[in-house]
């Protein structure tokens, strides 16, 4: 997986990392482009609400925007408006169900957090600086923001520093877990203090009483060579906890509101991107399941638990080939499309 990332000299390089649901360059949809359609869930039981989730505008993969919906599978809303060739991603519900904060991933600069209020209006950078004795000509890019339960502040992904080349591609210095308030103040890194460091960290997930994070790390330049993992962390960065193997490749991690599990995608062989299961996981690592069956023809992405924590919507390979938004049973049992579209819909989050 890569991100991209730009210098201030203007000179675009792509930087290895593990950043959530990545555009796959070349993947094409096996029927045209046309209106994206919604099918209302056939199961019984899905509760009312919304989900936000990103949608492609265009079948390059080059534009795309914040979307809601609800769990029905009506009423799909069209939030942002990014400019062309600019994709928002990575939506998250604050806590009372009021905002949403999202990653804006810009072709011409370094990746941004947003919020906007749950109609698509207010929208509003939030921006927490460079960390400590970084100056600003270097790399400082926010991802992935994550409400903390009680919505007083935000985790993100804060990749920053210089460039090294690891394997022949240019990497990031260091790719960190940060934290700061809503509007960009008290910023503290909680991952990754050792600069270069020698793998990567980023989308973080809050336990729903906001004592800890979940997190993924990439192996850069230790053993065993491209592996990831779901970690956890205290929300002061203590106690860090290894919760995956390596070889399994974890990625895009959601706690449960319940507190009693983490789902999180499966990626095993690296060079299928995409390709793997749905899992959870206990938060002490214990009683792995695997959700979904393993497909070298399905891709499978980011997942959401629902607010009663009994259904998990996720995005996998629909009928045009391309990522639809699904919903399931926590445990993997009666599995429904929320979404028919030819372009691409994914990364869901579940409305508190």
């Amino acid at each position: 997986m890569s991100i991209r990332i730009w210098r201030d000299d203007g000179l675009r390089v792509v930087a290895k990392s593990a950043f959530q649901n990545s555009r796959r360059p070349g993947l094409q949809p096996r029927q045209s482009a046309g209106r994206p359609t919604t099918v209302a869930p056939a199961s019984r039981g899905v509760p009312p609400g919304t989900i936000a989730f990103r949608r492609y505008l265009d079948t390059e993969q080059t534009h795309a925007a914040i979307f809601s919906m609800s769990t029905d599978g009506t009423g799909a809303r069209k939030l942002t408006d990014p400019p062309v060739n600019v994709i928002d991603s990575s939506p998250s519900w604050s806590p009372d169900g009021a905002r949403i904060a999202f990653q804006r991933e810009f072709t011409n600069k370094p990746y941004e957090v947003y919020i906007i209020n749950a109609d698509g209006s207010g929208l509003t950078q939030v921006d927490p600086g460079c960390p400590e004795g970084i100056p600003q000509s270097q790399i400082c890019e926010e991802t992935d923001p994550a409400w903390s339960p009680d919505g007083s502040r935000l985790a993100f992904g804060w990749p920053y520093g210089t460039l090294r080349k690891v394997k022949g591609e240019d990497t990031i210095e260091v790719a960190s877990i940060g934290l700061m308030d809503p509007n960009g103040g008290n910023v503290v890194q909680i991952t990754q203090l050792v600069r270069p460091s020698t793998s990567e960290d980023s989308t973080p997930a809050w336990s729903p009483d906001g004592k800890r994070i979940a997190f993924i790390r990439v192996i850069i330049t230790a053993e065993p060579p491209d592996g990831a993992a779901l970690f956890v962390v205290d929300a002061d960065g203590a106690n860090e906890k290894q919760l995956t193997p390596w070889e399994l490749r974890a990625a895009d991690p959601d706690w449960s509101p319940d507190g009693r599990e983490i789902s999180f995608r499966s990626e095993p062989h690296a060079s299928m991107e995409f390709v793997g299961s749905l899992y959870t996981v206990r938060p002490d690592g214990t009683e792995l399941h695997q959700l979904t069956p393993d497909d070298s023809k399905v891709h499978v992405l980011g997942s959401s638990f629902s607010a009663d924590s009994e259904w998990i919507v996720f995005a996998r390979t629909g009928v045009g080939g391309l990522p639809d938004l699904f919903i399931m049973r926590r445990d993997g049992t009666e599995l429904v499309p929320l979404t028919e579209t030819p372009v691409w819909d994914s990364a869901p989050d579940w409305a508190p």
